[in-house]
């Protein structure tokens, strides 16, 4: 029984549950403590809209500082989103092939991924995908709630009601019909300006070039959540990326209404991401493109359905379900954070009155912070005064954790290094 505790707890994805928050989880944490009106305020200064610190800040009066309790919250979003993939299911195929959907939805790498993190995108798939579902339904009041959320979780998010509004006009034209897919835009009209400053301040930035690697392999990239490790793995999110393709036609033969609901999401803002970041600078993050995962998922799901002979509709459904579930438990190994939680339980069990907590650099300070004990006296050692960059958040949150030097008289700090190491430095 032990045994298997243990495999469950380390070699699937429920080991995301409980391992080390990482530095964006962290900078969650943080944005959420302060009041509702502070979140806000803050939140303008950062790259991302207000909703999700803002329901975590309620969350964390049910779940305290516990790693497993703050994830449960993204875990949530999860399990009713795939409600939601389910109910979509039933309506563009049949009751049983919806279940395969809702499974499929599920154990989506990607979104499976998020659904234990303490970040926003989890909440951003869930309202993808309600969007969707009360589009498909033409349930107009549901559609502007979910899609207002939407964009209130994530900013990349008005893309989704873009491509719908497309979508319209190249099967409907119908102008009453355009302005509620595109109503949801106006109620987000008071944080433009807010997007415009953090698209000129996102200059400074860690994302990646754009290569051809990831053009030709961004599809299955967006699917599985690929991150680039293990490095060999690109050709496989290529391989992916055909396979998706493929099934995109098949749906599109089937019921080019129903099919291109989900292609044109993908496409569209997929063109834009890619062409932007190619000519001008980069701006494709995977995350932050989820709504294109949850768009994939019904449209090789349907281009499953497609498929006229029962029997190879199910054989490939068990199969990528089967594909699927095996490279959930294949990547864990490689998606392990770096282990501050083990080193500041090290260092909080020895910590005395007087000692103090340095980082080595800003990158590990944020994860510092979350699991020292004494918060109020962990600072970043930065002797030679150096502005830390915007996007590693330290500065969004925190106004002063620079120190130049170490603490004066016999103090002793222990200094943490990005890899989670640490030493003790005394002080004479």
């Amino acid at each position: 029984m032990n045994a298997f505790l243990e495999f469950l707890t380390l070699h699937t994805p429920l080991f995301y549950f409980n391992q080390s928050v990482w530095r964006d989880e962290a900078f969650s944490y943080f944005m959420a403590k302060p009041n509702l009106v502070k979140i806000i305020i803050t939140t303008a200064q950062d790259f991302n809209p207000p909703l999700y610190y803002l329901l975590l800040h309620l969350w964390i009066y049910l779940a305290g500082h516990s790693d497993l309790g703050l994830r449960l919250l993204s875990l949530i979003f999860h399990l009713i989103g795939s409600y939601f993939a389910y109910l979509i299911g039933k309506k563009i195929t049949d009751r049983k092939f919806a279940v395969f959907i809702f499974l499929f939805y599920l154990v989506n790498p990607m979104l499976l991924y998020y659904a234990f993190e303490m970040r926003m995108y989890s909440l951003y798939a869930l309202m993808s995908t309600a969007a969707l579902y009360f589009f498909l339904f033409k349930n107009w009041r549901g559609y502007t709630i979910s899609a207002v959320l939407g964009l209130y979780s994530h900013t990349f998010f008005l893309m989704l009601p873009l491509s719908l509004a497309v979508h319209d006009y190249v099967f409907r034209s119908r102008k009453k019909q355009l302005f509620l897919i595109l109503k949801p835009l106006l109620y987000f009209l008071p944080w433009l300006p807010v997007v415009a400053v953090q698209f000129v301040k996102s200059k400074e930035s860690w994302i990646y070039p754009v290569d051809w690697q990831l053009v030709r392999s961004s599809l299955g990239n967006l699917f599985t959540g690929y991150q680039g490790t293990p490095w060999y793995f690109w050709k496989y999110t290529f391989i992916i990326s055909l396979g998706i393709i493929f099934l995109g036609f098949s749906g599109l033969r089937k019921n080019k209404k129903t099919a291109a609901m989900f292609i044109l999401p993908v496409i569209l803002p997929l063109f834009l991401i890619l062409s932007y970041s190619m000519v001008k600078r980069p701006i494709y993050v995977n995350r932050y493109l989820i709504f294109i995962t949850v768009c994939e998922i019904f449209a090789v799901s349907f281009g499953i359905f497609a498929l006229k002979k029962k029997t190879r509709r199910y054989l490939l459904a068990v199969s990528l379900f089967a594909l699927t579930v095996y490279f959930n438990f294949y990547i864990v190994p490689f998606r392990k954070k770096t282990d501050f939680k083990s080193a500041l339980r090290e260092i909080n069990a020895s910590i005395e009155e007087s000692d103090y907590i340095y980082t080595e650099t800003p990158i590990a300070y944020l994860e510092t912070a979350y699991y020292s004990q004494v918060p109020d006296k962990t600072f970043v050692y930065n002797p030679q005064n150096t502005a830390i960059p915007n996007y590693i958040g330290v500065n969004v949150i925190f106004d002063d954790v620079s120190r130049f030097t170490f603490p004066a008289s016999f103090a002793r700090t222990y200094l943490v290094k990005d890899d989670a190491s640490f030493g003790i430095v005394v002080s004479d």
